[in-house]
């Protein structure tokens, strides 16, 4: 982090080269932006960005495509999220306001797709098709049930793609404050981590777009309600690190809450979500904070 460009850009771009991984090369940039400001953070990224291009010349494949797709996804993807909410959490000092600036940019990724792409839903249509394509056979499902299982699917790909970028830039943001803040103040970085609050604005607004889209759900609204959910998710791991810490619960139990996060993903992230937005009205740090009987 400290050392050369070339060293820094060098470790992020193998980091980058690793599936399953690779979200740590996002994080070292953002650890760079975090410290070294954003003149080092974007000359890191355009050595790292030049010498995959020079990779991808050298095996044949092209700069362009490999930069647009390497063995654990597209780095850019990764990278440019990531330097984005470092910046804005260096400028800011508050990871509301990163997490804030990051919906808002998924939120013009939906956006973007919807409007900018003349049919997004045939293009997810066709990506997921492919990539999907063995679970065809190996369900058993007719070519009608597969067709229309794609287009259900598709139609929430917009905003499942935002969310993907917003919880995978978060994850990589908090990460490298995490590693900021051993650097610099151990131990400094829970206590931040679990004030993490959206604020009531910030609230309103969602729970406007939540409504609207069950009394109306129109593509753009069930796209923007997925970014939404996603954005709570941050406040809601605030809540239950918090509620842990205030009521002396075993680190074992902190762990097992994450197991069943990564198993039931998709359930555990509709909950963790609600307990952000909750919180938000009730705000359970504050009354398990106060004194019996107040």
């Amino acid at each position: 982090m400290a050392g050369s460009p070339p060293a820094s850009a060098l470790v992020a771009l193998g980091l980058g080269l690793i599936p399953g991984i690779n979200l740590l090369s996002g994080a070292l940039l953002a650890l760079v932006a975090l410290v070294r400001g954003y003149s080092r953070a974007l000359l890191v990224t355009a050595a790292a960005t030049g010498g995959l291009a020079l990779l991808g010349w050298a095996t044949g494949r092209g700069p362009v495509a490999v930069l647009m797709q390497v063995p654990g996804g597209p780095l850019l993807g990764i990278w440019v999220p990531a330097l984005i909410l470092a910046l804005t959490l260096r400028a800011g000092r508050s990871l509301a306001l990163a997490v804030v600036v990051g919906s808002l940019a998924g939120a013009l990724v939906v956006i973007g797709q919807l409007t900018l792409i003349a049919d997004p839903l045939a293009v997810w249509q066709k990506i997921l098709g492919e990539a999907l394509a063995p679970l065809q056979t190996l369900e058993g499902q007719t070519a009608a049930q597969w067709h229309q299982n794609l287009e259900a699917m598709s139609r929430l790909m917009p905003g499942v793609s935002a969310a993907g970028l917003l919880l995978g830039a978060g994850a990589m943001v908090i990460l490298a404050r995490y590693f900021q803040a051993r650097l610099s103040r151990p131990g400094a970085f829970g206590a931040e981590f679990r004030r993490l609050n959206l604020g009531r604005v910030v609230t309103v607004v969602a729970s406007i777009i939540l409504v609207a889209r069950l009394v109306h759900p129109v593509l753009i609204l069930e796209n923007l309600a997925i970014v939404v959910l996603a954005m709570f998710v941050f406040q809601g791991l605030a809540v239950i690190h918090a509620l842990f810490r205030s009521y002396g619960w075993p680190r074992w139990g902190l762990a097992v809450f994450y197991v069943l996060l990564a198993l039931f993903t998709v359930w555990m992230l509709g909950l963790v979500s609600g307990a952000g937005l909750i919180d938000n009205w009730f705000d359970f740090r504050r009354l398990r904070a106060q004194p019996p009987g107040k």
